[in-house]
């Protein structure tokens, strides 16, 4: 889920479950049906603001508590300061808004991505994953940034549980450096395993389009998680109407944070903005709702 502030992606770029989706054009779907034995739940909108500070931070920011994280990616991670940036946090920050900064974790090298000095090697991306979230909070700490957002991540436990070690390495790096009130959230874009229960705080176990989210199965163990262990973030939803159907979706499957929005993979990044003003209040006002099973 990489992006620039600039609008244009380098590499290839999005979380695991996102690298192979493509835009599906949107096609007519039924309702889904309402499963009576869920629960109400709180939810609330949280956002990848892939977007450089101004009218849509603004707009964001009004939206006060409705929105519960708004992810900073000013460069593919914290770049080298920006005043904007600095007031932007700040705003959301009063706003009552948790912002956390994004990091870029290459899948640890597993898949051939290299940290910015051209290597594989894990123990290569865990020096600079930890660099990246040190300049986060020298840079923005000061104007409450709340934490960090690991990207590109991992899905599975891993031989001896390897691959899960290195995340919840990376929430101790943090809490224990910046404290325990610090966000942490992992996002393979993807079904996890449980073991990542203990890695973050929130995992986003769904990225994509509006007709894969409408056939996916989210892991056993989402059902009976904390609401807000789970993030699911989903584009290419055309309007208001059918934002509502994955509104209800989401809260079924116990999501605590969602995102709708019906930009789309044209440019790459439907991350990049944020929904006409009607459509994003419809979204914060249902997401606030808890409304009850019919």
């Amino acid at each position: 889920m990489t992006s620039r502030s600039t609008r244009s992606l380098i590499g290839g770029v999005f979380a695991a479950g996102a690298l192979a989706l493509c835009a599906v054009p949107a096609v007519a779907v039924p309702e889904t049906p309402v499963d009576d034995t869920t629960q109400a739940i709180s939810q609330k909108v949280s956002v990848p603001a892939y977007f450089y500070p101004g009218p849509l931070w603004d707009q964001l920011t009004r939206s006060g508590t409705g929105v519960g994280l708004a992810v900073a990616n000013p460069y593919n991670g914290p770049g080298d300061g920006d005043a904007q940036y600095t007031a932007a946090i700040k705003k959301a920050d009063a706003a009552g808004i948790t912002v956390i900064g994004y990091v870029a974790t290459g899948y640890f090298g597993t898949t051939g991505m290299t940290t910015r000095s051209g290597s594989t090697d894990p123990d290569e991306w865990m020096r600079q994953i930890k660099a990246d979230v040190d300049v986060w909070y020298q840079l923005y700490g000061g104007a409450g940034l709340g934490g960090i957002f690991f990207d590109e991540g991992l899905a599975r436990c891993g031989s001896g549980n390897t691959d899960v070690s290195r995340y919840i390495e990376l929430k101790n790096y943090v809490e224990s450096r910046y404290g325990d009130e610090a966000v942490v959230v992992d996002n393979p874009g993807t079904g996890v395993e449980e073991c990542y229960t203990a890695a973050a705080d929130t995992l986003v176990t769904f990225e994509g389009d509006e007709s894969s989210y409408r056939g996916h199965q989210p892991e056993a163990w989402e059902s009976s998680a904390s609401p807000d262990k789970v993030w699911h973030l989903v584009y290419d939803v055309p309007d208001e109407a059918r934002m509502r159907g994955v509104m209800e979706l989401a809260r079924q499957r116990n999501a605590g944070h969602v995102y709708v929005t019906p930009d789309t993979m044209a440019d790459k990044n439907p991350w990049d903005t944020l929904p006409p003003d009607a459509y994003w209040n419809s979204e914060i006002s249902l997401a606030g709702g808890g409304a009850a099973r019919r």
